[in-house]
């Protein structure tokens, strides 16, 4: 299809040469009972919170030895209103996303135990207005799983990360104890959608509302031009004990999150050739060399001569308290926090003063979403009031219209001079630098006013 009917893109081989082969396997197989096509709905008791009241889990783990896997975690709704309190001593970083109205969230920890006693567990939801939680399948305990072990022997470097992906994680080979101070009201009752993984076969928690935010499984079709996702098996469910089929809009991966990074992303990446390893960074660093010469300069010069005497990344990481503003985690170093450019470089957004200040985790799963795809409107409305950008525009993710204007008005310029730079005209893995560039720029003209949108390809034809 055509780009300016913003469906496909024009083919790739025209754009980033040959399509490398698929010969590439895991070695693992899918689960002779699951598809990841099928679903089920179980209903979950409700308490109703009246404002100023706390419902509080306390969680305590069973004896272990040093060098075991710990881990917690669990799934709950609540009103977007209610604020979630973590404590764990010893767990250095954890997974939580933010209550969102009529969806689910989870939170949860894992380590590797050091042989320090681990201290009991809290967990606090606190009704700022009168509110309800629910909650679904919380845990604690020992972790066993082949993965894991094969990993802290062969690749320890991907344990480090696993706080990312609890609870789905918390494979529990002895359970810790779960205590619940309230009674919880057996007449309310709330739904919680699951769906199957095609290689462990579980059951886990997705949500329907907001396919966005995401808990167990990802997405799977997320650019506009490929929603509804019409894939079977990721966009369409299908219920086995009533055959009833619904349709996503987005879709999720056939593999829960645990499964797709031990069976099929750990597997590949390790076949992947360094120049594949180095495409993305590639197209990221040449963005922002694109945005510096068109606005003639840097971003830190140009916050420097802005504020004299300042710094851009001091600035961002103190105006957000030391913290990262999605989880909250404190960040006591300025070297470990990752300045995000809030509204998605991909979009030609340059890094300025409305930068976020974010842990290494959730910048990893923010990823180049804006920020209305990201945060809930909790965050979005906390979010205006510190970097100043306008709601509106937060809740907008179309593009950069300011610097779409710049690069189309130096189309000669961009062709000519920039995209031959020697840089540019590097071949990795039969693909030019140049063409990955211009590909990904065509998807940002794509989501731009229609007078912006024009095809890039044929302007290189034309030329």
């Amino acid at each position: 299809m055509d780009a300016l009917n913003l469906g496909k893109l024009p083919g790739k081989t025209q754009y980033a040469g040959r399509r490398r082969s698929t010969t590439r396997r895991s070695g693992f197989n899918s689960h002779p009972d699951s598809t990841g096509g099928e679903f089920k709905v179980d209903q979950v008791p409700a308490l109703r919170l009246k404002k100023g009241e706390v419902f509080e889990i306390t969680l305590y783990m069973p004896g272990h030895m040093p060098g075991d896997f710990l881990g917690f975690g669990g799934w709950f709704q609540a009103d977007q209103s209610t604020e979630v309190v973590i404590s764990a001593p010893g767990f250095k970083k954890g997974t939580l996303t933010a209550p969102e109205n009529g969806n689910w969230s989870k939170f949860g920890s894992f380590k590797v135990a050091d042989g320090a006693p681990v201290p009991p567990i809290h967990i606090k939801f606190i009704a700022n207005e009168d509110s309800y939680i629910a909650i679904y399948e919380v845990g604690c305990g020992i972790v066993s799983h082949k993965h894991l072990e094969w990993a802290s022997t062969e690749s320890p470097v991907l344990l480090k990360n696993m706080h990312d992906f609890c609870p789905e994680t918390n494979f529990f080979a002895v359970d810790g104890e779960v205590v619940i101070d309230y009674e919880v009201d057996n007449e309310t009752q709330l739904d919680i959608f699951l769906k199957s993984c095609n290689r462990c076969a579980r059951f886990l928690p997705i949500n329907i509302s907001n396919e966005r935010h995401i808990l167990s499984f990802t997405n799977h079709c997320v650019a506009d031009h490929r929603r509804p996702c019409s894939h079977g098996g990721f966009g369409k469910l299908k219920n086995l004990d009533t055959g009833e089929v619904i349709q996503l809009d987005y879709g999720y991966q056939l593999e829960c999150r645990f499964c797709k990074k031990f069976e099929v992303n750990a597997p590949h990446n390790c076949q992947r050739t360094p120049d594949q390893m180095k495409e993305d960074g590639t197209r990221r660093r040449n963005l922002e060399l694109l945005l510096t010469e068109l606005y003639e300069e840097s971003p830190q010069l140009r916050y420097r001569h802005k504020y004299p005497g300042r710094e851009l990344a001091t600035d961002i990481w103190l105006k957000f308290d030391r913290k990262c503003f999605n989880c909250k985690v404190p960040i006591p170093d300025q070297r470990d926090m990752h300045l995000d450019h809030t509204r998605p470089l991909a979009l030609l957004w340059p890094l300025d003063e409305t930068a976020t200040c974010l842990c290494g985790s959730c910048n990893s799963r923010k990823r180049d979403r804006s920020p209305v795809e990201f945060y809930t409107e909790k965050q979005l409305h906390e979010l205006h009031v510190i970097t100043n950008i306008p709601l509106d525009v937060l809740k907008n993710p179309g593009p950069n219209q300011e610097a779409i204007y710049k690069l189309l008005n130096s189309m000669d310029w961009f062709f000519g001079v920039f995209c031959q730079k020697p840089e540019l005209q590097k071949v990795r893995d039969g693909k030019r630098t140049a063409d990955l560039l211009i590909k990904s720029l065509q998807k940002t003209l794509n989501k731009s006013l229609p007078e912006s949108r024009v095809n890039l390809l044929g302007y290189v034809n034309r030329r």
